[in-house]
């Protein structure tokens, strides 16, 4: 009885194949599954902790403001102390938004409405979860901004709480962690062309953030980097905790008939 098992399984293999080839190829739902018991946390204490960006204003400033010492900077990072410019940091809020926008409409654009925005979420949760990250390093750490260690930058921008939050960059921490997320999404959908795609554009738009965030005097070049390794962590994590929906595919042939179940449960 066995081996008649084995060979009916064996011989039902290659329609299985056919049949699960056409439906990778196939337009798919959703890439995640959405659960409230596991979205609703996340979210929570997400805002949760972001918020605590809120009352900054009630934080200590820098301790060493006016004039602190270069050089007990990292050496690496001490070439940045003392860099001022308004300009870059336009700049870096332009490269910022269009980083984090962009993949949110190209999802919703590809998938429609209802279906994009179910995924969305999961890549919106990336984002908010690296900026709670950042929002309780920077206080726990409180190093000053390079802008801190010169005096081109107004002496209220050098001495407020603002000023100790430099590490880590929570800019490049988001548009990375979104723009990683975006490529697990369209690689859980299939669509390497279209993730690879997005994954390009997105770390190319975040270098662009890291690049202006340390022109502007916000950040040293090791917050960017630190940035950009807890946002593609994050980026990673997070769809990787969604399940993928249940997917059922009919398979047909002169000798049998059936359904095959495709996702986790």
């Amino acid at each position: 009885m066995k081996w008649r098992v084995l060979l009916a399984l064996t011989l039902a293999a290659p329609a299985v194949g056919v049949a699960e080839a056409r439906a990778q190829n196939a337009r798919p739902g959703p890439a995640y599954q959405l659960k409230l018991e596991l979205d609703l946390p996340i979210v929570l204490i997400g805002a949760g902790m972001a918020s605590g960006f809120a009352f900054m204003s009630e934080a200590p400033g820098v301790a060493c403001a006016p004039t602190c010492d270069k050089s007990k900077i990292f050496k690496l990072d001490r070439f940045a102390a003392g860099y001022y410019d308004p300009a870059w940091g336009t700049v870096g809020d332009i490269a910022t938004a269009s980083t984090l926008v962009a993949p949110l409409l190209v999802v919703a654009l590809d998938q429609g409405l209802v279906k994009g925005l179910n995924d969305d979420l999961v890549i919106a949760e990336a984002a908010l979860i690296s900026s709670a990250l950042q929002v309780t390093v920077s206080y726990a750490v409180s190093r000053p901004r390079p802008r801190v260690y010169g005096d081109e930058a107004p002496l209220e921008s050098r001495t407020d709480a603002n000023a100790a939050r430099s590490f880590f960059s929570g800019h490049v921490a988001n548009t990375v962690a979104t723009s990683v997320a975006t490529f697990c999404t369209f690689q859980r959908l299939n669509k390497p062309g279209l993730a690879y795609a997005m994954l390009g554009l997105g770390l190319a738009g975040s270098a662009l953030v890291g690049v202006s965030r340390v022109g502007a005097g916000s950040h040293f070049p090791s917050d960017v980097v630190i940035g950009a390794m807890v946002g593609a962590g994050v980026g990673v994590a997070l769809p990787a905790l969604h399940d993928a929906p249940v997917r059922m595919v009919p398979v047909a042939s002169s000798d049998y008939a059936g359904l095959l179940v495709r996702g986790a449960l």
